[in-house]
């Protein structure tokens, strides 16, 4: 950049001092333009950096999914439908998974369900039975309690021995243990039965829980695609065992409108500062020599890798370097027709109102960069 602008200033003086001869040349004007140059120069290149900053880290992204089978057990790969490279559709079936052994699961907890079922009237069965127990206790021990008082008005008297007492006091008090334990057994079934979560069963609810777990392994059995792309690096066969702990194969999806035409450049932290959304910026790429390309801003990103603390037990250290650089969104005009792959890369200038000067001469050496493209460019 100096070089250009030196040179470009020296080749002026040349033009008006010596070749057109328009204005003569005194120790008073060479002292002048002596001073001057470096000073035009050095404010340019400054404006250039602050005003209009460019960015040599200008590339093209695509968002890639990776496809991780969603069952909760390992299952066998069965077939492949998917073949690499060939355009897919959202919900196209790109591979299944052998689903007999879902399939056994889910008779197994269908059943589960209809025997915890119909065991809830078995648990009210049982709850009758047990009330019915506690009042057969109880009027067992009223029976015991009425025969007791009468033997003790009698032993009063002086009509019966203290051993027929104490037997009717035995009967009392196996009356009363009786009475516990119903009401223990009567206990324990009713919370049986009136266990429920909401207004089922929690044994049923259980049951059913398993079953609609292993139907959605069922249905995942059968991956399909996330969006409209198309599947890359394609190594997965048949007979695989595959799980939800690893990817199986990478999905490309294809750009919307949101993302099509968008570049994203990263500029140093203080030229970053100067750029805001909606801006004009100019993109060239090296596979397009010659060409380049208009465009605005559409997001800034106030965030770099060096700005995220993982979590660790440990402090956080300082030896990261200080050059964290800065993304920003550049949508290109007219852009629909125009391919870029993703991993593209170029170089990108955003331009401000300010110092137009300095504006005209990055757009000028941004061309020139894009007409160096066709001596450098490679295969």
């Amino acid at each position: 950049m100096m070089p250009a602008i030196f040179g470009s200033y020296a080749a002026l003086i040349w033009l008006v001092f010596a070749k057109l001869r328009l204005i003569p040349l005194t120790l008073p004007i060479a002292i002048i333009l002596a001073a001057v140059g470096p000073l035009f120069a050095f404010y340019i290149i400054l404006s250039m950096n602050n005003d209009h900053p460019s960015s040599t880290d200008a590339r093209v992204f695509q968002r890639v999914v990776q496809i991780t089978p969603h069952i909760t057990v390992p299952g066998r790969v069965q077939t492949v439908v998917a073949q690499a490279n060939t355009p897919l559709t959202k919900g196209d079936v790109l591979f299944t998974i052998d689903p007999r052994p879902f399939q056994f699961e889910v008779n197994r907890l269908e059943a589960a369900v209809a025997a915890a079922t119909q065991s809830v009237p078995q648990l009210k069965a049982a709850l009758d039975q047990a009330t019915a127990g506690v009042e057969r206790a109880g009027a067992q021990l009223s029976l015991a309690q009425a025969d007791f008082d009468r033997q003790n008005v009698l032993f009063t008297k002086g009509d019966i021995a203290q051993a027929a007492l104490d037997k009717y006091q035995r009967n009392l008090e196996s009356a009363q243990e009786a009475v516990t334990g119903a009401k223990a057994v009567e206990t324990k079934a009713r919370l049986a039965y009136e266990s429920n979560i909401g207004d089922e069963n929690t044994t049923v609810a259980q049951a059913r829980q398993q079953l609609d777990q292993a139907k959605y392994n069922l249905d995942e059995a059968t991956v399909r695609a996330p969006c409209d792309g198309y599947v890359t690096n394609l190594q997965l066969l048949p007979g695989t065992v595959v799980s939800a702990a690893a990817s199986v194969m990478p999905f490309v999806c294809n750009r919307d409108g949101g993302n099509r035409g968008v570049v994203v450049a990263t500029f140093m932290q203080g030229p970053y500062l100067a750029i805001k959304p909606g801006a004009y910026a100019e993109v060239v790429f090296p596979m397009y020599p010659g060409r380049v390309f208009p465009g605005k801003v559409l997001t800034t990103i106030d965030l770099a890798s060096e700005g995220q603390l993982t979590a660790t037990g440990l402090f956080p250290g300082t030896d990261t370097p200080h050059n964290a650089r800065f993304a920003v969104r550049i949508k290109l005009d007219d852009s629909d027709d125009l391919r870029l792959p993703a991993g593209t890369q170029g170089s990108a200038a955003v331009f401000s109102g300010d110092v137009q000067i300095a504006g005209v001469i990055r757009m000028a050496v941004l061309r020139a960069n894009s007409w160096l493209n066709y001596l450098f460019f490679t295969s």
